[in-house]
């Protein structure tokens, strides 16, 4: 069974090139369908994996939307569509993710912002992992270099579980630039990094600021990290001497809110 096909026929740019270009999974695809943002050039549900309120909603959102859909004979149909076997029953072929100019960006935020800037983080898991606390901690936007970095993947979506749809993502083509344009707006520029001489809690975070993260291996870059004007490290007890990257992100994203909201 297909719906309707989307009116605009031009053809647009996919995510990637065969299981790459799909989003799988009942919260991935259902947070995707409920934004409205990003728009999936096709949707395929097997009608028995979902209960019947989700699938309810699927099928309007679909309608509503003018979204081209079909519905799967059984699991079996989907998973030999994207090749993998935990697709609850859902699954969207998108197109490439919808980022935006950093001036956009800069023009929509709030009167106290709070952005992360993510330095390399190559790991799509990790990349997930931090749009996930950055949606649930009230990040204002995500800013990225063009080089180094794993853009906005399949496996970034999915490890997300639909919080990409709801960030503003910026690319840029030099980090270092970028902090220097926020500088001259007086933010905050933090630095997340184990040769850090104060913990999260002795900064002031509740003016405007923008936390930088590091690569998995390499940390922040040199250049960028002699502009940050607060460089600070998460206490450890443990023996492992540094956090994984999205584990350092949402902790020090809570630590925003926490001092946002605590009265």
């Amino acid at each position: 069974m297909v719906g309707r096909k989307r009116k605009n026929s031009r053809k647009k740019p996919t995510l990637g090139n065969h299981q790459r270009s799909w989003i799988w999974g009942q919260h991935a695809v259902l947070e995707m369908l409920r934004a409205g943002r990003w728009q999936p050039l096709s949707v395929v549900i097997c009608e028995e994996l979902l209960d019947a309120a989700l699938f309810a909603e699927a099928m309007s959102l679909l309608k509503l939307n003018s979204i081209e859909y079909r519905l799967a004979d059984d699991a079996a149909e989907i998973e030999n569509l994207i090749h993998a076997r935990d697709h609850q029953g859902m699954a969207a072929n998108m197109t490439e993710f919808p980022t935006v100019a950093l001036d956009e960006l800069m023009e929509g935020l709030p009167e106290n912002p709070f952005l992360l800037l993510l330095d390399r983080v190559q790991d799509p898991f990790n990349f997930g992992s931090i749009l996930r606390s950055a949606d649930l901690f009230g990040v204002n936007g995500i800013i990225i270099g063009e080089s180094e970095q794993v853009g906005v993947t399949s496996h970034v979506a999915r490890s997300s579980v639909g919080a990409v749809n709801y960030l503003n993502i910026a690319t840029v083509a030099s980090l270092p630039e970028t902090v220097q344009t926020l500088l001259e707006k007086s933010y905050q520029i933090v630095a997340a990094t184990e040769k850090g001489t104060s913990s999260p809690s002795q900064i002031d975070l509740q003016k405007p600021v923008a936390i930088v993260i590091g690569n998995e291996g390499k940390g922040i870059q040199h250049e960028l990290l002699a502009l940050c004007n607060q460089r600070c490290a998460i206490p450890q007890v443990g023996h492992i001497d540094s956090l994984n990257a999205a584990v350092a992100a949402g902790i020090l994203c809570y630590e925003v809110h926490r001092q946002r909201t605590t009265i």
